[in-house]
């Protein structure tokens, strides 16, 4: 009987060896974090150790979009001072065996670790990185600031100072939730030591500026829109400490309705919404000192002033639409939306494409303009059809025209796509398709 149990014994010896040569990687231990462990808005609970780190400091590497009005600046967080503090992250975790079945498990760490304390700021790197973007706003200190956006506008008065609310920058669980997020796009906040008063006298001063009577196209109507009904237009507004002065949508669109009892007939019908568009952007260009030399042209609903029967292939630009229409072998193929001029008027006429360069400069203020199809000229200047154009500042950073501004004059005469329209439009067009543009 002995003998016998100390077989058994032996055999179950002899099998838990085996057990262990056969698969000794699953009786290895684990470490995992703790459960209910959240870091930001990832669920880290079970998470391997390792993978759980490399994926927190992969994301450190991650571009963000840091913007303010017009600039934005691609940076990630570990280049601005953010990192993970190992210590504190390890301490979120436990060691676990067997590795499969997770049965015995014991903290790393009995201390009490809160997860926004993982994320380590070095205060040097930060402050220098925010010093450069302080020196490269400064021009918000200087002008008025206009969005595209929301059609609002922020005058600054003299003397003022403009500084980046540094605290989203210092806020832990703020930079934990930029960090574990798929949102990539970080609004910037800013200080400035202007009081109440003094953006209300410099808000009622770019208003001044900027109601004087606006001339404007209904169809073939020129209208001057008078100054009071340019002033009941804007609305004045606080955000986040600011004054700002919006432009309005009902106000405008009442003035259209006016309009509409006198000058709409079945052959002129206004696009109503690019209508109120157009009377917007025209008068955010304007509070910017910006010079506007032509009539802002309400763009109309219509059809192309040809059938097809110009040429094999050619191109008709109707102003008072904002509309470019492309022919092939008789029939209306593509139909795009534009911008033509608003500080110099885009000539009518008969034209043909006289070369493609992907990328021409413009002859003031050194705008890039991609996919570029000349046409004739302006005062002496070229013209022609273009992406919506950009230019760059001595940092490299990127200020590109507002697309908001599609379907509406924006331009100094030249026609203006989107850019994945103009690239389309650059690819089908030859030297010499003849474009034909009307009123």
């Amino acid at each position: 009987m002995r003998s016998k149990i100390f077989i058994l014994f032996i055999s179950l010896i002899l099998l838990f060896i085996a057990i262990l040569n056969s698969d000794v990687e699953q009786f290895k231990s684990v470490t995992v974090f703790k459960p209910n462990t959240k870091i930001g808005n990832l669920n880290m609970s079970g998470v391997d150790w390792n993978q759980g780190y490399s994926s927190l400091v992969s994301k450190l590497n991650k571009p963000i979009y840091l913007y303010l009005s017009d600039k934005s600046r691609g940076v990630t967080l570990k280049e601005i001072g953010v990192d993970i503090d190992r210590d504190k992250l390890e301490k979120l975790t436990q060691n676990c065996r067997p590795k499969s079945w997770r049965i015995l498990c014991r903290n790393t760490s009995n201390e009490m670790v809160d997860p926004k304390s993982v994320i380590a700021i070095n205060k040097w790197v930060l402050g220098q990185f925010l010093e450069g973007i302080e020196k490269d706003i400064q021009y918000l200190s200087k002008t008025t600031v206009i969005s595209f956006e929301d059609y609002t506008f922020r005058a600054v008065s003299p003397n003022t100072k403009i500084e980046i609310n540094k605290d989203m920058f210092l806020d832990q669980e703020k930079i934990l939730d930029w960090l574990t997020s798929d949102e990539n796009q970080i609004k910037l906040a800013i200080i400035t030591n202007e009081t109440k008063e003094q953006q209300k006298q410099a808000t009622t001063a770019v208003i001044n500026k900027l109601a004087y009577p606006l001339l404007i196209k209904y169809g073939r109507n020129p209208i001057y829109i008078p100054t009071e009904r340019i002033r009941s237009f804007i609305t004045v507004t606080e955000k986040d400490g600011l004054t700002y002065g919006k432009l309005n949508d009902y106000e405008i669109n009442r003035y259209l309705d006016e309009l509409d009892l006198v000058y709409k007939h079945p052959d002129v019908v206004i696009v109503r919404q690019a209508a109120v568009d157009s009377i917007k952007r025209a008068l955010l260009f304007r509070s910017t000192n910006f010079e506007i030399n032509n009539a802002v042209i309400l763009p109309q609903e219509g059809k192309p002033k040809s059938n097809g029967e110009k040429a094999d292939i050619y191109l008709e630009v109707i102003k008072s639409q904002q509309r470019l229409y492309k022919f092939e072998q008789g029939k209306l193929t593509k139909t795009y939306i534009i911008s033509t001029g608003l500080t110099w008027e885009t000539p009518p006429g008969e034209y043909k494409i006289l070369d493609k360069e992907k990328m021409a400069i413009s002859y003031r203020d050194d705008w890039y303009m991609p996919n570029y199809l000349p046409i004739g000229t302006i005062y002496g200047y070229r013209f022609g059809f273009h992406s919506i154009p950009y230019h760059l500042d001595a940092a490299g950073n990127i200020y590109s025209r507002d697309s908001n501004t599609m379907g509406s004059p924006a331009t100094g005469g030249c026609i203006q796509l989107t850019q994945e329209d103009s690239l389309e439009l650059f690819e089908w067009a030859k030297v010499g398709t003849p474009v034909y543009i009307y009123e």
